[in-house]
């Protein structure tokens, strides 16, 4: 009877993945079901989310996690081409607007958390940091900040701002997408499984050049760089990113887990606020950019939007504005976090782990 029972191919953790799958594809369901914008990620992450929060076990290993990232990447880039960076000459004017908001919102919500929460002074700059999740996490082990409160606030911060814009912009009339541009041929499944072959070149290039997110942004360039110069043609139809985009929601729902109601209510209050307060702050900075350059306000906001690199970038695409905009501005952003921060803290030695792909998952 031992025997048989060791030879079960479904093991616990089979299990696991495959209920967390279910989950999360049944939260994308109901979110498309609703016609809410970016359905299968926000969707995937809130259902996962509380499927953990409630004590249920959820669990995606990090390979598949990584082959979600660089699929969704791939994808992503084939939505880049010539048009896409014909905004690039108003980019100096947003990127000011964005660091004048960062250094804002960064001392705004540590004032917060500060005097609302009463964290710490160190806590409280990692949870206001706005994106680059990994970085902040791997600094707040460094430094013996409370790793744990600032991994959960960041993910609720990131939770929020998934589930909030895209619920804004099917139910109210703040943004209107791009217009339909010639309509083009959609590739077969052999240019795509290329496209998806040649971009994961990408992984090894981003790590080697140390750029934010290798697994997401090395395959997008690559996959941009072949539609950006013709190599290839066409586009690829919206339901092959469907699964990607829900393995990377119940990705970021899983990060809950393990939390007691008392520490997840706590935090999930003080992320709730601190990320109104940022989406507010970027809201009323992304405003006149979007005026003065005569761009999309959608456009400018995700850019500017306390998210992070993946979701900030998928949702651009999901809510038709520029991803190559939002991506190249969620860029510059970390880079600058990973110098202001140890500044902020006075550890200079913190800059060390700069490298996301060196970081352990919170």
């Amino acid at each position: 009877m031992t025997q048989f029972q060791n030879k079960n191919p479904f093991s616990d953790l089979t299990w696991t993945l495959l209920i967390t799958l279910l989950i999360g594809s049944l939260g994308g369901c109901v979110f498309d079901f609703l016609d809410l914008p970016a359905a299968y990620l926000s969707g995937s992450m809130l259902a996962v989310a509380i499927w953990v929060i409630a004590g249920r076990k959820a669990e995606l290993p990090n390979p598949l996690s990584n082959l979600s990232f660089i699929a969704t990447g791939s994808l992503l880039g084939a939505g880049i081409d010539r048009n896409s960076l014909s905004s690039i000459p108003d980019w100096p004017v947003s990127l000011i607007m964005l660091g004048i908001s960062m250094i804002i919102l960064l001392a705004l919500v540590r004032l917060y958390l500060r005097r609302f929460h009463h964290y710490d002074r160190n806590t409280a700059i990692l949870c206001s940091v706005p994106g680059a999740m990994s970085f902040v996490v791997a600094v707040a082990t460094e430094i013996g900040a409370d790793t744990r409160r600032v991994a959960v606030i960041q993910t609720v911060r990131l939770a929020t701002v998934m589930v909030l814009i895209p619920i804004v912009v099917g139910y109210t009339n703040v943004h209107s997408p791009m217009p339909t541009a010639i309509p083009k041929d959609m590739l077969g499944w052999p240019e795509i499984a290329m496209v998806l072959a040649l971009s994961c070149l990408g992984v090894p290039l981003g790590s080697l050049l140390r750029i934010p997110a290798p697994y997401f942004t090395g395959p997008m360039v690559i996959s941009g760089a072949l539609f950006m110069t013709g190599t290839v043609e066409g586009a690829i139809p919206a339901y092959v990113l469907y699964p990607p985009l829900i393995i990377c929601g119940a990705t970021i729902g899983t990060r809950f887990a393990g939390s007691t109601k008392k520490f997840l209510i706590s935090c999930t209050k003080a992320g709730i606020g601190a990320t109104g307060l940022g989406l507010a702050i970027t809201s009323l900075f992304a405003w006149p950019t979007a005026a003065f350059l005569d761009l999309p306000f959608m456009q400018v906001w995700l850019a500017f939007a306390p998210g992070g690199l993946e979701a900030m970038t998928v949702l651009a695409f999901t809510l038709d504005t520029d991803p190559a905009f939002v991506a190249g501005h969620q860029i510059i952003r970390f880079l600058a976090i990973s110098l202001i921060v140890p500044f902020l803290l006075g550890k200079s030695k913190v800059a060390q782990q700069s490298d996301p792909a060196s970081s352990p998952p919170p």
